[in-house]
């Protein structure tokens, strides 16, 4: 994403990076966080449930294995309207020393993003949680698809390690209903001299960690707005 001088697609080269060389590979104590950014929320810990039922346990044996797995995909949608001008907030988004000042649900904050933005360029975007959550750090990267300068990003999001490889989600002990890939869509328009952004997940299904990417989603936002400068 590199927009200095609020420029949409400077020249291709290696990844923009505002720490220098990373500095910890550690994946995810707090495994059950959701993306984003940076768009996620630490999920509480649940009771086990209760055993079932004498004849019960048959019953659900002879479900088939995709009654577990919701099948149903459902887009998280969000818009927010910031008071800056569109150019303010695509650098925002594009410019790595900005993505780290809002990127993270609230508590959480951004060592680092590496952002090469051109069509087929990468991203890899840093996360700690909360020193009362352990302060481990957690990867989300991706790849852009389609830019419109001004106007729409298309990109994928992935958990991952440092380097941006890919995370299988089940091996962090997340839940089958969280993706391994999402593709992302945020668009920009002007509107009397603010700018409403539109951020589109697909992939999701419903429950709960689509409930907990769209609450730290919402509050990346939040965040988002509090940087941005004044008209």
């Amino acid at each position: 994403m590199s927009a200095s001088n609020h420029r949409a697609t400077p020249p291709a080269s290696s990844l923009a990076d505002t720490s220098g060389r990373s500095r910890s590979s550690n994946l995810v104590a707090f495994a059950a966080v959701v993306l984003a950014a940076s768009f996620a929320l630490p999920i509480p810990a649940t009771e086990p449930p209760p055993p079932a039922a004498p004849g019960q346990e048959t019953a659900l044996a002879q479900q088939p294995a995709s009654a577990a797995v919701p099948t149903e995909e459902r887009d998280i949608v969000l818009a927010r309207t910031f008071d800056a001008p569109v150019e303010a907030v695509w650098r925002a988004w594009t410019d790595p020393e900005q993505v780290v000042r809002w990127w993270g649900p609230k508590g959480y904050t951004s060592p680092s993003a590496k952002i090469d933005f051109r069509e087929g360029g990468r991203y890899v975007f840093a996360m700690r949680a909360p020193e009362a959550q352990g302060g481990n750090v957690m990867y989300t990267a991706g790849t852009f698809g389609k830019i419109e300068p001004m106007q729409r990003i298309e990109l994928t999001q992935h958990l991952s390690d440092a380097e941006g490889n890919p995370i299988d989600p089940a091996s962090l002990g997340l839940p089958p209903d969280f993706p391994a890939l999402i593709p992302t869509v945020v668009t920009f328009k002007p509107v009397a001299g603010k700018t409403t952004v539109t951020v589109v997940e697909s992939g999701w299904t419903p429950g709960p960690m689509f409930d907990y990417s769209e609450a730290g989603m919402s509050e990346c936002l939040d965040k988002l707005a509090q940087i941005l400068p004044p008209r």
